[in-house]
């Protein structure tokens, strides 16, 4: 044993002399996160076809341009951009000596192909604008718009529109997005096991950050694994014993523990989610507007934030988040709670109170509704609470909870009526992805149809000549949509993120996401 210890006292020695350090400082870096518990249903990595994106795009891909969080936006792979005065032309010129992480490089016909590429996916709306795009040489190149987009910038920015290798996708066909994921962020993907863990590993080629984050490349942190955990007090628990350095979307219950634990902290960043309820337009009794309303108006979004989720957000009156312009609306198109004018809203559709409290049509039958949402922690109990509330104005509902990775394709059999749900966007847009009527059964599970609301929507989406002309547009079809009560607004969250011990950050970041392209600036003690 002594001549064990001897040697390995030599050891140490050599290293020491050697310059190396034997300690776990020189170990891998590995991040341990768990996601936003709406993400636990992706099924794709391919942003040309993803309709729900998980956070990890963010840093597997880059994006054109870069949006901080102090609203302005920034060089990603385009290195600057010129607008024309009529707004139809956009020159960009693309940063040299990016590459893939398959080797294959960036440049202005790659670009070409991206934007034709993206018409044939379901985000096709975001570059719907553009009517070509013209190659001057390797690095720059020329949109040509059909008419002005103010939207422009936001798309640009967002996870739907990051880029993926050109020769990959074209190589791997269908399995891109699932078993083979390559961009030209600071992380490549390594393996991805649905429903348990996705993992990704430094990219050491890495040096083109974009202009919001000190740290252009490589990142400190050499690989980074998301945990898919449904259970709130499981994520509690593993952040609590250190198997965990990054909570998205913390429990709301478990605030205080964490807060008081020492090396744990809550951080708090400007809520981007919705919480609503989701009525299926197209299934009677909810094609009458004023069940609907009748429903809508039953629900009680202040009770909801304070007892389900102690305070930690703010009551929802419309459809879109609070941070947008779109949503500041005249105060009689919210939609508020109202008990007696849930009750009349009811009365008038011809649904009487029974003997047992649960109203009856004029055909007899009982107003019974399926009432559904997903198996989380979160949704079930605002589900319960909403089942309550209903009952409260003789509407009895049965809930159904499903699997995240499911429920999108049960929308599109249209067996759903009543479906508790969220949402995370910070665009007035989010209305036209979920209301439009060619995408009935998903994303537009309200199934609604309405000649007036698609009118509205297009003269909000394609004929806004400037900020202000469209954020007036959206104000008008926002408004019209409350009206119709295809959904009820429930609740509005703060973003809420535990983080460990170990997990150093930066003083100060322009990153709109806790596991963003800040993560080039994160270190660990």
């Amino acid at each position: 044993m002594m001549k064990r210890v001897t040697g390995l006292i030599a050891l140490f020695a050599i290293l020491a002399l050697l310059g190396m350090n034997p300690s776990p400082a020189s170990a891998e870096k590995v991040i341990y996160a768990v996601g936003n518990p709406n993400e636990f249903g992706v099924t794709t990595f391919n942003p040309i076809k993803v309709e729900l994106a998980h956070a990890a795009m963010w840093i597997i891909y880059d994006r054109f341009v870069e949006w901080g969080s102090d609203g302005k936006f920034y060089p990603g792979l385009a290195e600057s951009w010129k607008i024309s005065e009529d707004g139809l032309q956009w020159e960009m010129r693309l940063k040299k000596g990016v590459k893939f992480h398959d080797g294959s490089p960036l440049n202005a016909e790659m670009a070409k192909w991206f934007f034709k590429e993206m018409e044939t996916g379901p985000s096709a709306y975001m570059v719907k604008a553009i009517d070509r795009v013209e190659v001057k040489d390797a690095l720059n190149f020329t949109l040509h718009l059909k008419h002005p987009e103010p939207n422009m910038l936001f798309n640009l920015s967002q996870s739907f529109m990051a880029v993926p290798s050109m020769e990959a996708y074209k190589k791997y066909g269908e399995d891109f997005g699932t078993k083979h994921v390559v961009g030209s962020g600071p992380y490549k993907f390594e393996s991805w096991l649905p429903g348990d863990k996705l993992t990704l590993v430094k990219n050491p080629e890495y040096k083109w950050g974009p202009g919001h984050v000190a740290n252009k490349g490589p990142a400190k942190i050499d690989r980074i694994e998301y945990r898919d955990i449904k259970e709130e007090a499981t994520r509690f628990l593993e952040l609590m014993t250190g198997k965990l350095d990054i909570v998205v979307t913390v429990p709301t219950m478990f605030i205080e523990k964490i807060e008081q634990n020492p090396g744990t902290k809550v951080l708090r960043l400007p809520g981007t989610i919705l919480y609503h309820m989701v009525m299926n337009t197209q299934s009677p009794p909810l094609d009458d507007k004023l069940v609907r309303k009748g429903i809508a108006l039953a629900i009680d979004q202040e009770s909801i934030t304070k007892n389900a989720f102690q305070s930690a957000g703010k009551p929802a009156y419309t459809y879109l988040i609070a941070s947008l312009a779109e949503s500041a609306i005249p105060k009689d198109k919210e939609i508020r709670f109202d008990l007696e004018g849930a009750k009349a809203a009811l009365d008038k559709a011809g649904w009487k109170v029974g003997p047992d409290g649960i109203r009856v049509g004029k055909d007899g039958k009982k107003l019974e509704l399926k009432l559904w949402s997903t198996n989380e922690s979160a949704f079930r109990r605002v589900t319960e609470v909403v089942q309550a509330q209903l009952a409260s104005v003789g509407v009895d509902t049965k809930i159904t909870l499903l699997d995240s990775s499911s429920i999108r394709a049960q929308f599109k059999k249209n067996e759903h009526q009543l479906v508790v749900r969220s949402y995370s966007w910070e665009n007035a847009d989010i209305l036209e992805w979920f209301l439009n009527s060619k995408r009935l059964g998903y994303p537009n599970a309200a199934n609604w149809h309405d000649n007036e609301s698609d009118y509205l929507m297009q003269k909000a989406m394609t004929r806004s000549r400037s900020t202000e002309e469209r954020i007036q547009n959206f104000k008008d079809y926002h408004s019209y949509v409350l009206g119709q009560h295809v959904w009820a607004p429930i609740y509005l969250p703060d973003l809420l993120y535990a983080v460990g011990p170990r997990l150093v950050l930066p003083e100060k970041s322009l990153d709109r996401r806790m596991m963003g392209i800040c993560v080039l600036d994160y270190d660990l003690k």
